[in-house]
């Protein structure tokens, strides 16, 4: 099955919410990342949401790793926090490899398994939880 990549940026909340769905690869991944750096309203300085919750990764370990670099390599800037949601216990364990990555420097990522804790990661408070969510409901096909 083929996966959906979408996103959203919420300016008035200064964040970024990536939404992925089935199948989660490295090219689309990557391609995902690059519409919302060339977006118009992209800020640098937003932080993100990541929601894994409803993927199947799709990546080796050195694919993660890639991606990584890439992601340290095209979003420099400081003190960037990303929440990387998920549901379940592979979903934790590809995250974690991920977030073990050396080279972060400037990327703040953890993981949640809670949007109460991802949003607490990107210094948002919990009175946004239910927009959030529906906000990532509206990107779910």
């Amino acid at each position: 099955m083929n996966g959906i990549y979408k996103y959203l940026i919420l300016n008035e909340l200064k964040v970024i919410i990536q939404f992925h769905q089935y199948d989660l690869s490295f090219e689309e991944i990557k391609n995902l990342k690059l519409s919302i750096i060339a977006d118009p309203n992209y800020d640098s300085s937003f932080n993100y949401i990541i929601d894994l919750r409803l993927t199947n990764v799709k990546m080796s370990l050195k694919e993660l790793q890639l991606y990584g670099d890439w992601v340290q390599e095209k979003l420099q800037t400081n003190n960037k926090n990303l929440a990387l949601l998920t549901s379940n216990p592979i979903q934790v364990s590809n995250a974690m490899l991920f977030k073990l990555n050396d080279n972060f420097k400037n990327l703040a990522y953890e993981v949640f398994c809670t949007m109460e804790g991802a949003l607490n990661h990107v210094n948002l408070d919990l009175s946004n939880l239910d927009f959030i969510e529906n906000e990532i409901n509206k990107l779910k096909e």
